[in-house]
């Protein structure tokens, strides 16, 4: 058996520190019993214990709320026979999460990962700039509490370099835009340098951008499988199926997902605004503050829109994202729900004092 003093030190490097202990302390844990959940298969998980990685399930008489994901910590212990799983038994309060409107009807919240640090949004240099894509990815990153950066992929394949990390810096506003090859050592090597021991990344973007031959390259061996992408369209099949942390040399933590083919915006509480700051500070001088950018009077946004200082395709997507957060805000919220209805039935009764439609 693992001494304390070894157990601590095992678990450090999955990312505990004082902090999680406090909290394990409070809920009358002792450390053999914390691990951190590594790998994520539909009811299946692998945890990350003080002696190795073990298989984990979630026992019928105790099932944990909230369910656990990848990068939590958990309360777990081990099952009475040696080839048992381990029992999921409680999950330590999350730091941060990084969410989505579950794919299809989007109705409820799909947690993708948690206690993460930073969030790599990846794109392929090999694909066509899609500068909506990267303003909702950011959106959801900035609301999970993390910090983004933007990663360029494959730039020995991009035909004007300079104009890629132009757009990208154009949309990003403020955040890092870093570029890698996977034929280029020295821009992986850039690349992890901005990590740190025991922090935890995780990688987002659609299937064939690369996250996992960047976890790989950084792993310096292959631990994620990879594959090719269609020649026609550029896009790539979903060869990495299981969300998953590994532990790189250097000490930090990345964490591979499947590629997203749709990403739902959950409830967006302050994503937004730090995912459009021009935005924000433009509606800072808006006669209203309830203003929509839709042509209230006194619009400093659509006064910026006319002069041309705002991309009108920067705008629509701003008010895409403000829409469907509203949307979601009002399935989930009632006071929310019941104001919409409100403000619906105040415009029906305007709209019928209009002379056009006075006498019908």
């Amino acid at each position: 058996m693992p001494s304390m003093r070894q157990e601590g030190r095992s678990l450090r490097e999955w990312g505990w520190d004082d902090r999680w202990a406090q909290q394990a302390l409070e809920l009358g844990a002792d450390s053999s019993k914390v691990a951190r959940v590594i790998g994520q298969d539909r009811a299946s998980w692998t945890v990350r214990t003080p002696s190795g990685p073990e298989s984990a399930r979630i026992p019928s008489a105790s099932y944990p709320d909230p369910l656990p994901v990848v990068g939590d910590w958990v309360l777990a212990e081990p099952g009475p026979m040696p080839t048992d799983p381990w029992s999921i038994l409680a999950v330590l309060p999350r730091r941060s999460w990084i969410s989505r409107g579950a794919a299809g009807t989007g109705k409820s919240e799909q947690i993708l990962a948690a206690n993460v640090d930073k969030v790599w949004i990846v794109h392929g240099l090999d694909l066509e700039f899609n500068a909506r894509r990267l303003e909702r990815y950011l959106a959801v990153a900035w609301d999970s509490g993390t910090s983004p950066e933007i990663i360029l992929t494959k730039s020995d394949l991009a035909d004007d370099l300079d104009a890629w990390v132009s757009q990208a810096e154009a949309v990003s506003v403020g955040v890092p835009v870093r570029i890698v090859s996977a034929r280029n050592g020295a821009s992986v090597e850039a690349l992890r340098d901005t990590l740190t021991a025991g922090s935890t990344v995780s990688l987002l973007g659609p299937s064939g951008v690369g996250k996992s031959t960047l976890v790989n390259l950084l792993s310096e061996m292959t631990v994620a499988g990879t594959g090719e992408v269609r020649s026609g369209d550029r896009k790539g099949r979903h060869v990495t199926t299981r969300r998953h942390l590994y532990r790189i040399p250097g000490g930090a933590l990345l964490l591979d997902t499947p590629g997203i083919r749709e990403l739902r915006v959950w409830l967006l509480d302050d994503g937004l605004s730090r995912a459009f700051p021009d935005i924000e500070e433009l509606a800072q001088g808006c006669r209203f503050r309830d203003c929509r950018h839709e042509g209230e009077p006194g619009c400093a946004v659509q006064e910026a829109l006319e002069a041309g200082t705002l991309d009108p395709e920067r705008l629509g997507g701003y008010q895409k994202l403000r829409a469907e957060a509203a949307y979601e805000t009002r399935k989930t919220d009632p006071r929310a729900r019941a104001a919409a209805v409100s403000e619906w039935k105040t415009a029906m009764k305007t709209l019928k004092q209009h002379p056009k439609y006075k006498n019908r």
